[in-house]
C-alpha cells in the first residue's frame, strides 16, 4: 500500500498537465464553436490617448493555432491604431446561448500580394475592394489569451473569472 501511495505521488504531477491540456483543447473548441456560430465580432484597438475603440468585423475563422485574420482597407482608423499599438481584442457574443469569447493578442499587418490573393474570400468582393489587392490589407491577430463563458465553462463562482487559455 505504501508503494502505491509513493507511485501515486510520483505520477500525479505527470498527469496534471494532461488534464490541463485536455481542458485547454476543450475550451478552445467551444470558443471556436461560438465564434463560428455568431460570425461577427467586435475588434477593439487602442486609439489616441489610450482610448479603446471598437468596430464590428467579419473575421476569418480561427486557424489551428487560433490565429485570426481580419480583412480591411489600409486607410482605416484600426490600421493606424494597430501601427501605433498592436494590442487588440476580438470579442464575440452569442446572445442566444449567453456565451462570449474574448481573444486578446497582438495584431500585425500583412500587405503581401500573394498572401492577400490566397486568402481572399468570396465575400471580399470587388464592390468592397474595387482596387484589389491595393485597397485590401490583412490584420493577423496572434492570441496571448482566449477566454470566455462557454457551454459547461461558466466561470468561477467566487471570482467570476471565465474559462481561460494562455498561449
Amino acid at each position: 500500500m505504501k508503494y502505491l501511495i509513493l507511485l501515486g505521488l510520483f505520477f500525479l504531477p505527470l498527469l496534471a498537465p494532461l488534464s490541463t491540456q485536455a481542458e485547454d483543447a476543450e475550451v478552445l473548441s467551444l470558443a471556436r464553436d461560438v465564434i463560428t456560430k455568431v460570425r461577427y465580432g467586435a475588434l477593439i484597438s487602442v486609439g489616441a490617448g489610450g482610448q479603446p475603440r471598437s468596430r464590428i468585423v467579419d473575421a476569418f475563422p480561427p486557424d489551428d493555432d487560433f490565429v485570426i485574420y481580419v480583412a480591411t482597407k489600409p486607410n482605416t482608423r484600426k490600421v493606424a491604431q494597430i501601427r501605433h499599438n498592436p494590442k487588440v481584442t476580438l470579442f464575440y457574443f452569442d446572445s442566444e446561448g449567453r456565451n462570449y469569447v474574448s481573444v486578446m493578442g497582438r495584431a500585425s499587418l500583412l500587405d503581401d500580394t500573394a498572401i492577400k490573393v490566397a486568402m481572399r474570400r468570396e465575400g471580399d468582393s470587388d464592390r468592397i475592394y474595387p482596387d484589389f489587392p491595393d485597397d485590401y490589407l490583412l490584420i493577423r491577430i496572434e492570441p496571448d489569451v482566449v477566454e470566455g463563458l462557454l457551454p459547461g465553462h461558466r466561470g468561477r463562482n467566487e471570482t467570476w473569472m471565465p474559462a481561460r487559455v494562455e498561449f
